[in-house]
C-alpha cells in the first residue's frame, strides 16, 4: 500500500490546525523541521509554522527523516515538510545508515518501507538484521523467516525472496587464519530443503550450491576460512567454492583460534587444520595454546605436547605448566621430578627438581636442598638456573625482587633477570613515591632502578643542583648534601627533590615542606611550606611560577591558617596575612588564578597581574569556571558575574545566578544569566554584554532539550526558551526564532508515595550526601569546591572535640595519643590503614593497636567500607579525602544509631540545596511522568506549588525514613 497517499489529508488538518498556536516573532525558517514542546507533548516546526501538533513523547533524528514516538509505537515524519511518511502504529523502526529503507515491526513480524516511494513491503519476517559489508558496498539488510530475502539500504534488492533461511557469514583467506588483522569477507548463505547455497553479498549472485547440506552458523565465533555444514547427521567443512576439506562424518566440530578445529568423534576428540588432522579423534582431551604452533592431547594421565611444524612431541605427566614461548613446565612421567622442555627443541632444563613454587611473584624451582631459582619471565630464555637463594621479598609489584641467600641480598627484576647478584651489607628499599628502587650498596653507593628492572641516573642517581646533592639514611630519611665538602646542609627529611619547573629545591617533613635555593641557601625558617597539591595527577607540592617569581602556601607557628608567600631573588615573604585554610588552582586561557579560602568561608581570587600574583577579588562567595570557557564566573556578596581571565570585571549586574551554556562543537558559547528581583532570566554574551532582557523561566542549550538533535548543529538553534506562557528558540545572539504556547492546560501534578521502600533517592542521597539530610548533633560539613583534605580533618576534629579548624597535626597527634592510629614518622597522608583504624575506633570504642594491618584490612572489608578503586580514568579523578568522609559518616551513623542523636533536617523552599532538590524530585510526577526527566522545567509559579507540597510531604515522613535507614545500618 502506499502510505503516504492515505496521510496527506489528515497531516494537512494538522497543519492548519496548528498554525494557529505560533506567536509573532521574528520567524526564522529551519532547514529541517524542529522539535517544541507543549503540555510537555512534542511538536515540530518549520520555523513558520507547526507542522505538526504537539502528540509525540520522543523522537529520534535519521538524516531526511524523523522516528517519532506515540504512546509507546513508533511512525516517521519527513524531516524537511513534517509530512507524515508512516503512522505511529509499529512497536520498533531502523532506518540503517538513514538510508532509503525503513525496517519496521509489529508484534513478531518485521515489514519494510521503501523511503523513496513510502511504499510497505507486502511479505513480513520473522527477523531483520542490517549488516555492514565494506565502505564500497555499505550496509544490506537480510530479512529471514519462511521465505527471506536481502536488500541494500539504498532499495537494491540484492537477493530476491527465497525459501528457507538466509545466514550472513564471514570467512578470511585460508592462509590467514593466524593473522589477527587478516580482512573478512562476508558473503550471504541460504539453507534450503534441498541444497545450501551461497551469494556474493554485492551483485547477489549465486556462487555456488551444495546438494543436501545445511548451515551450521559461526555466530560470533574465531575467524575461518571455512563453512561447517550438516550433511546426513554428521559435521563437516566446506571451502567458499562449496568443496568439502573435511568429510561430513564426525559428531561435531568447533571452530578454536588460528585455524585450529576441535573434531569430535565416536571415540573421543581430535584436531585438525589447514587440511591435515593433526590428532586423530580419540583422545581424551585435545587444546592449543597461545604459540600457535603448540597444541597437546591429553590421554589417561599423560599430557603430550605436540609441535605442528616440527613434528615432534614431549610426554609429561599430567597438571604440566605452558609457561611462554614454547617451553612448557612439567614433570617426568616415570621420575616425577621437574624441569621444563621446548616444545619443537628439547630439555632445557633437566627433571632433576622435587618441586616448584608459585606464582604470583614468581615461578620458582626447588631443589632438594631447598634453595630456589626463579624461571625466567614472559619473553625470556628459559636455561638452567645461574643463580640460587633462600627468600624474596617484592618491591613495589610483582616485577621487582629482594631476594636473600643467607646474609647476602641481591635483585631480580621480570624484565631484566638478576639485576644484582647477591651480596652481604646491601640495603635495597622501594620509594613509593616515585615508585622506583633504591640500593644502597656496602660502599655507601647509591643505585637507582626504574620499575622495568633498568638502571637509571647512572652518573649520580640523588643531584639535586651542581652544588647540592641528597643522600638517604635507611629509615630516617634523606638530607640535602654539599657536593664539593660532601657534607650534610640539612636535617633529614621524608623525601627531597628539585622542581623542574622552578628550579626550587622541595624538603618535604609531613605536612610542610623546606624550600632551598638551587646553591643551598635555606628559604623558610620563621615560615614554613604547606603541602599543598593541586589536582591528583600533579607534583608533591604545587609551585606556581610567574615571571621569575614563585608562590606558594605558607604556615607559621602560632598561626592556625596559611599565608601566600611569595620566592623572588632568593628572598621569601609573605604576601597575605595567615588568614587561609586551602587553595585551589586553576588555568583558564593560558592565565593562572588561585582561589584561596579563608577560615570563615569565604575565598579570595588571585590572578597574574603583570610579573607577580595578585590578590585581586577579596570577599567572594562562589567561583566557577570549566572546560572550553575561556571565562570565570564569581560570586561576591552582591551576586554573580563574569569576568575575563585576568580577573577584569566584564558584566555589572551582580546576577542572582549565571550559568555558561556551549553548543556542542564548542565553537561559541553564551551565559544565562538571572535577574535577583523577578528571579528571570537573559541571556549574555561571553564579554558580558547583555543580550535580551531578563524575561525568561528558562534559558537551555538546546543540546540539552533535546540531545537527539546535537550532532545538527548547523540546522540547529542553539538555545531554547520558556516564559510561563511560552517555548521558543534564541540565537546566538538572543534573538527569537520561533515561539509557541508553552502550556495550554494547567499540568497535573501528583507525587510518589514518601516511603522508605519506594523513595530510592533518599538512600541513595543519606550513602553519598548524609550530610544535606541529617543534624549529627555537631556543625559537621562538606561544602562544595575547597580543599576536601581540610575538610574531612575539620569533620575529623569535631568528631574527636577538638576545635573544627584545629588542623591536620592537631588530629593525627590526637589520634596517636588516643592509640587509634600508630605513629609513623614517615607518613605525610592519612593511608587506608589508618582510616579503617579510625573506623574500627568509631565502631568499637577500642583501638586496633594488637591488630595487624591485614587483620585490619580484613575487618574493613567485611564492614564494606573498603573503598572500590579500578581503572586509569578513576585514578586521575580520585578524590582520597572524600572517600574517607565517606567513611566517617558511615561509621559515625553507624555508631550514633538507636542514640537519638540523629536528627532530619527540616527541609525548606527558599534553602533546598542542589542535592536534596535532586532528592525530592525524583518523587514529583508531571503529566504522569517524573519531573526530572522533563525536557523544560515547570513555570515558576507551578514549580513552587509542587515543590512546596513535595516539602510539605517529606517533612512529614523524615524522621520514619531516618529510622528505617538507621535500621538498614
Amino acid at each position: 500500500m502506499n502510505i503516504k497517499t492515505k496521510t496527506v489529508s489528515l497531516v494537512t488538518a494538522v497543519v492548519l490546525g496548528a498554525s494557529a498556536w505560533t506567536s509573532s516573532v521574528h520567524a526564522a525558517t529551519f532547514s529541517q523541521i524542529q522539535p517544541y514542546t507543549t503540555d510537555y507533548k512534542i511538536g515540530f516546526t518549520d520555523g513558520n509554522k507547526l507542522v505538526t501538533q504537539a502528540i509525540y513523547d520522543d523522537f529520534e533524528l535519521s538524516s531526511k527523516n524523523m522516528i517519532v514516538t506515540k504512546g509507546g509505537k513508533k511512525g516517521i515524519l519527513d524531516a524537511r515538510t513534517g509530512k507524515e511518511i508512516t503512522p505511529a502504529i509499529w512497536d520498533y523502526i531502523d532506518i540503517p545508515d538513514s538510508k532509503n529503507i525503513a525496517i519496521v515491526q509489529k508484534g513478531g513480524w518485521f515489514q519494510y518501507i521503501d523511503l523513496k516511494t513510502n511504499k510497505l513491503s507486502t511479505m513480513k519476517f520473522a527477523g531483520a538484521h542490517p549488516y555492514y559489508l565494506s565502505n564500497e558496498q555499505g550496509t544490506a539488510i537480510m530479512f529471514s523467516g519462511k521465505s527471506s530475502m536481502v536488500i541494500h539500504v539504498d532499495g537494491k534488492v540484492l537477493i530476491p525472496p527465497v525459501a528457507g533461511k538466509l545466514s550472513m557469514v564471514q570467512l578470511v583467506a585460508p592462509d590467514q587464519t593466524e593473522n589477527k588483522e587478516a580482512e573478512q569477507k562476508r558473503y550471504f548463505v541460504a539453507t534450503t530443503p534441498k541444497e545450501l547455497i551461497m551469494y556474493d553479498p554485492a551483485s547477489g549472485k549465486k556462487l555456488f550450491a551444495l546438494p543436501k547440506a545445511e548451515l551450521i552458523p559461526n555466530e560470533g565465533g574465531p575467524d575461518t576460512a571455512y563453512l561447517k555444514v550438516r550433511s546426513g547427521g554428521k559435521e563437516g567443512l566446506i571451502d567458499r567454492n562449496g568443496k568439502y576439506v573435511l568429510e561430513p562424518k564426525y559428531n561435531a566440530l568447533y571452530i578454536w583460534n588460528n585455524g585450529y578445529f576441535q573434531v569430535i568423534g565416536p571415540k573421543g576428540q581430535g584436531l585438525w587444520k589447514d587440511g591435515r588432522m593433526l590428532a586423530e579423534p580419540i583422545y581424551k582431551e585435545v587444546a592449543i595454546e597461545q604459540n600457535t604452533d603448540v597444541y597437546y592431547t591429553v590421554s589417561g594421565d599423560i599430557i603430550t605436547y605436540h609441535s605442528r611444524s616440527k613434528g615432534t612431541s614431549h610426554p609429561l605427566k599430567k597438571g604440566a605448566q605452558f609457561l611462554h614461548g614454547s617451553y612448557v613446565l612439567g614433570q617426568d612421567p616415570k621420575t616425577n621430578l621437574y624441569g621444563v622442555v621446548q616444545v619443537g627443541g628439547g630439555t632445557v632444563i633437566p627433571f632433576t627438581y622435587s618441586s616448584v613454587e608459585g606464582p604470583p611473584a614468581a615461578r620458582l624451582l626447588v631443589r632438594s636442598d631447598g634453595k630456589k631459582a626463579i624461571l625466567p619471565g614472559w619473553g625470556k630464555e628459559v636455561k638452567e638456573p645461574d643463580f640460587w637463594f633462600d627468600s624474596y621479598v617484592t618491591l613495589g609489584s610483582y616485577s621487582m625482587l629482594s631476594i636473600k641467600d643467607g646474609n647476602k641480598i641481591g635483585l631480580y627484576s621480570e624484565d631484566e633477570g638478576l639485576v644484582l647478584s647477591p651480596v652481604e651489607n646491601r640495603i635495597i628499599r622501594h620509594e613509593g613515591v616515585t615508585g622506583e628502587v633504591l640500593v644502597t650498596e656496602p660502599d655507601g653507593r647509591v643505585l637507582r632502578y626504574s620499575i622495568g628492572g633498568k638502571q637509571i641516573e647512572a652518573v649520580n642517581p640523588n643531584t639535586l643542583s651542581d652544588d647540592l646533592t641528597k643522600k638517604y639514611e635507611p629509615g630516617k630519611g634523606e638530607m640535602i648534601v654539599d657536593r664539593k665538602t660532601n657534607q650534610p646542609i640539612s636535617k633529614l627529611y621524608q623525601y627531597v627533590y628539585m622542581d623542574s619547573d622552578t628550579n626550587v629545591i622541595v624538603a618535604m617533613d609531613h605536612d610542610w615542606a623546606d624550600l632551598y635555593t638551587p646553591d643551598g641557601k635555606l628559604l623558610t625558617t620563621e615560615i614554613k611550606v604547606a603541602v599543598w597539591k593541586s589536582g591528583n595527577d600533579g607534583p608533591p607540592l604545587t609551585l606556581i611560577k610567574v615571571a621569575d617569581s614563585v608562590y606558594t602556601m605558607g604556615v607559621r607557628a602560632g598561626n592556625v591558617g596559611m599565608a601566600m608567600i611569595k620566592v623572588d631573588d632568593g628572598q621569601l615573604q609573605a604576601v597575605s596575612d595567615f588568614v587561609y585554610r586551602d587553595a585551589n588552582q586553576m588555568i583558564v586561557q593560558n592565565q593562572k588564578i588561585v582561589m584561596t579560602a579563608r577560615l570563615d568561608g569565604t575565598q579570595d581570587v588571585w590572578a597574574q597581574e603583570g610579573n607577580q600574583l595578585v590578590s585581586k577579588l577579596t570577599s567572594v562567595n562562589g567561583f566557577h569556571t570549566e572546560s572550553y570557557f575561556d571565562r570565570v564566573l564569581i560570586q561576591s556578596t552582591t551576586g554573580w558575574d563574569v569576568y575575563s581571565p585576568q580577573l577584569l570585571r566584564l558584566s555589572t549586574g551582580d546576577y542572582q545566578s549565571m550559568k555558561y551554556m556551549h553548543v556542542y562543537d564548542l565553537k561559541t558559547g553564551a551565559i544565562a544569566y538571572q535577574d535577583k528581583k523577578t528571579g528571570l532570566y537573559g541571556l549574555m554574551s561571553l564579554e558580558g554584554k547583555v543580550l535580551t532582557a531578563a524575561k525568561y523561566e528558562a534559558i537551555l542549550p538546546t543540546s540539552k532539550v533535546f540531545p537527539q538533535v546535537w550532532s545538527e548543529a548547523d540546522v540547529q538553534t542553539p538555545y531554547v526558551f520558556t516564559t510561563k506562557d511560552q517555548f521558543g528558540y534564541l540565537d546566538q545572539g538572543g534573538q527569537e526564532q520561533f515561539a509557541t504556547r508553552f502550556l495550554t492546560k494547567k499540568p497535573v501534578v501528583s507525587y510518589s508515595p514518601i516511603t522508605f521502600q519506594s523513595f530510592t533517592a533518599y538512600s541513595d542521597t543519606m550513602r553519598a550526601r548524609p550530610l544535606e539530610l541529617i543534624d549529627f548533633g555537631k556543625p559537621y560539613s562538606w561544602p562544595a569546591g575547597g580543599n576536601s583534605e581540610s575538610h574531612f580533618f575539620a569533620n575529623l576534629a569535631l568528631y574527636l572535640n577538638l576545635p573544627k579548624d584545629a588542623g591536620k597535626q592537631a588530629v593525627l597527634a590526637e589520634l596517636v595519643s588516643k592509640g587509634i592510629v600508630k605513629a609513623d614518622e614517615n607518613c605525610s597522608v592519612m593511608s587506608d590503614e589508618d582510616m579503617f583504624r579510625v573506623a574500627y575506633f568509631m565502631a568499637t570504642g577500642k583501638t586496633s593497636q594488637a591488630m595487624t594491618a591485614p587483620q585490619v584490612m580484613e575487618w574493613a572489608q567485611k564492614r564494606g567500607i573498603v573503598p572500590v578503586r579500578e581503572g586509569m580514568s578513576y585514578y586521575m579523578t580520585m578524590n582520597l579525602y572524600a572517600e574517607y568522609q565517606h567513611i566517617l559518616m558511615t561509621e559515625l551513623m553507624r555508631s550514633l544509631k538507636g542514640k537519638k542523636v540523629l536528627k532530619p533536617k527540616v527541609l525548606t523552599t527558599t534553602s533546598l540545596s542542589d542535592a536534596q532538590q535532586q532528592m525530592l524530585t525524583t518523587a514529583l510526577i508531571v503529566n504522569g511522568k517524573p519531573a526530572n526527566q522533563l525536557r523544560v522545567p515547570l513555570p515558576q509559579a507551578e514549580w513552587q506549588k509542587a515543590i512546596q507540597g513535595l516539602v510539605n510531604q517529606y517533612n512529614k515522613q523524615a524522621a520514619q525514613l531516618l529510622a528505617a535507614y538507621e535500621a538498614k545500618l
